[in-house]
């Protein structure tokens, strides 16, 4: 019982804690959404993409302002991790570092090539 008493307080509080940005005009969650989006190394959504997941709703400017600065802060930690270790993992690397960190995708390659021979 205690088992099951703490996987719901989990999960309630994970709910609480990542308000979906798309429904919400919270800068912070702007900022957290784009945070996560860079520390997943996932692509930049520009204004376009986000207007048009908005069904009609106007983005707020401040709101977009929040989500880049949280996704460039969430790429630099991305773009700061062991590239050959993400490609001996068998992560997925879009070219996102490309601009930050000159020897990331070439770390990458090297560190997925190598577990396809087998070193």
């Amino acid at each position: 019982m205690r088992t099951i008493l703490i996987a719901v307080v989990s999960l309630f509080l994970a709910a609480c804690s990542s308000t979906a940005p798309l429904t919400s005009t919270q800068d912070s969650d702007w900022g957290t959404y784009g945070l996560e989006r860079g520390e997943k190394g996932w692509n930049f959504e520009s204004k376009e993409q986000i207007t048009g997941l908005l069904d009609g709703k106007e983005l707020i400017a401040s709101n977009y302002d929040a989500y880049q600065a949280g996704y460039k802060t969430g790429l630099q930690e991305y773009c700061s991790q062991d590239a050959f270790e993400l490609g001996t993992k068998g992560g997925v690397y879009t070219g996102v570092c490309d601009g930050i960190n000159k020897e990331f995708k070439y770390e990458y390659l090297r560190g997925s090539n190598s577990t396809k021979r087998g070193m």
